[in-house]
C-alpha cells in the first residue's frame, strides 16, 4: 500500500502546477463547470450529474463527481446556478460549492455575449490515517480541514452553430503548506457544428487549459452528431509549451491520452454519457471511465432551446 500511494503522491507532484482542477471528458455537454459565462445559456432549467473514475485499478487514483444546476430568470437575459464538485486523490479530497451568476448581452442578430462570475467555498481535507503511515513526521495522522473562499470569472460568446469562451478559476490564492494550493488556472474553448447532411452533423472543438508556470493542457476533439440523437466522438489530450519556458515534458506530467465519447437524447428532456479515456504515456495500463446524467426541466410555453443543444 505504501508502495501506491508513494507512487501516486509522486504523479500529484509531478503534475501539481499543471492540472490539479478536476479533469472531465464530457465538458463539451456542460461547459459550466469549467466556465461560469455559460450558466443559463440553455434558457431552461438544467440539471447535470457527473461520475469520473480516473485510473481505474491503481489504489488512491482520482475519483470525481458533480452535480450543475442552471436556468434562467424571468428577466431572461440572467443566468442563475449552482455547481458542487467532491475530488478525491489518495488521503485528500476537496470539495467545493459555487453560486453562479451570468449576465446575456445580445450583440448581433444570432451572436450572444455571457459575462459570468462564481462564488464559493472550497474544502480541502487531508486524512493521513487513510495512508497507513505512522512513522513519517510529515504525514498528518488524523483529518485536517481548512475552508477558503473562490472565484471564477469568464466570457462566452455564442451563436446557433460557434462558440468561444475564455475563463479564470482559483483566482483567490492561499499558501497552506499542508495541501498542494491549485495555481490559478486559464480556460480557452472554441467550436463550431457543420452540416454534413441532413442527418449527420460534425462538430470539432478545441480546449486550452493553461496557467503560464507549466506545460498547457490541450483537447482536440471531434464529434458527429446522428439524426439530432447520438453524439459519437473522441478527444485527444495532450500538453504543450504554448506559454511557458520549459523546454522539455516530462513523461508523466505529459498525459497524453485519448477518449471515446458517446451521448444519446434519450429523451427531448434526458441524456445520458459516457466517456473512455486511455492514457498513452506509463499509466497506459490505468483506464478512466466516466457517466454523466442531464435533464432539462422544460416551460410550457414554447422555448427557443434547441434540441438537441449543440453546446
Amino acid at each position: 500500500m505504501r508502495i501506491l500511494y508513494t507512487l501516486l503522491a509522486l504523479l500529484l507532484t509531478l503534475t501539481a502546477s499543471a492540472q490539479q482542477n478536476p479533469q472531465y471528458s464530457q465538458y463539451i455537454f456542460n461547459s459550466m463547470s469549467i466556465n461560469p459565462a455559460y450558466t443559463g445559456s440553455k434558457n431552461i432549467l438544467n440539471v447535470n450529474a457527473f461520475h469520473r473514475s480516473q485510473w481505474t485499478g491503481l489504489e488512491g487514483a482520482p475519483t470525481t463527481q458533480s452535480l450543475n444546476v442552471d436556468g434562467v430568470t424571468a428577466y431572461d437575459r440572467l443566468g442563475l446556478g449552482l455547481g458542487i464538485t467532491r475530488d478525491k486523490v489518495g488521503a485528500q479530497s476537496v470539495l467545493s460549492a459555487y453560486a453562479n451568476a451570468a449576465v446575456k448581452l445580445p450583440v448581433s442578430a444570432n451572436g450572444v455575449l455571457s459575462l459570468g462570475l462564481a462564488a464559493g467555498l472550497v474544502q480541502n481535507t487531508m486524512d493521513g490515517t487513510e495512508l497507513g503511515i505512522e512513522d513519517d513526521p510529515s504525514i498528518p495522522n488524523s483529518k485536517e480541514v481548512t475552508i477558503k473562499p473562490d472565484v471564477k470569472l469568464g466570457m462566452y460568446f455564442h451563436t446557433e452553430r460557434f462558440y468561444a469562451g475564455l475563463s479564470a478559476s482559483d483566482l483567490v490564492q492561499y499558501k497552506d503548506m499542508q495541501l498542494v494550493e491549485p495555481e490559478r488556472h486559464y480556460y480557452f474553448t472554441t467550436g463550431y457544428v457543420f452540416d454534413m447532411g441532413s442527418f449527420v452533423k460534425f462538430k470539432p472543438s478545441v480546449l486550452i487549459k493553461e496557467d503560464f508556470k507549466a506545460p498547457a493542457n490541450v483537447d482536440l476533439n471531434a464529434f458527429v452528431l446522428l439524426g439530432d440523437k447520438l453524439w459519437l466522438g473522441s478527444s485527444y489530450r495532450t500538453s504543450m509549451n504554448l506559454m511557458n519556458k520549459n523546454e522539455e515534458v516530462d513523461p508523466v506530467q505529459k498525459r497524453t491520452a485519448v477518449a471515446l465519447i458517446a451521448e444519446l437524447q434519450l429523451m427531448k428532456s434526458l441524456r445520458l454519457g459516457y466517456a473512455y479515456d486511455k492514457m498513452l504515456n506509463d499509466l497506459d495500463g490505468f483506464n478512466t471511465h466516466e457517466i454523466s446524467v442531464g435533464y432539462y426541466f422544460f416551460k410550457k410555453k414554447d422555448t427557443k432551446m434547441l434540441t438537441p443543444q449543440y453546446f
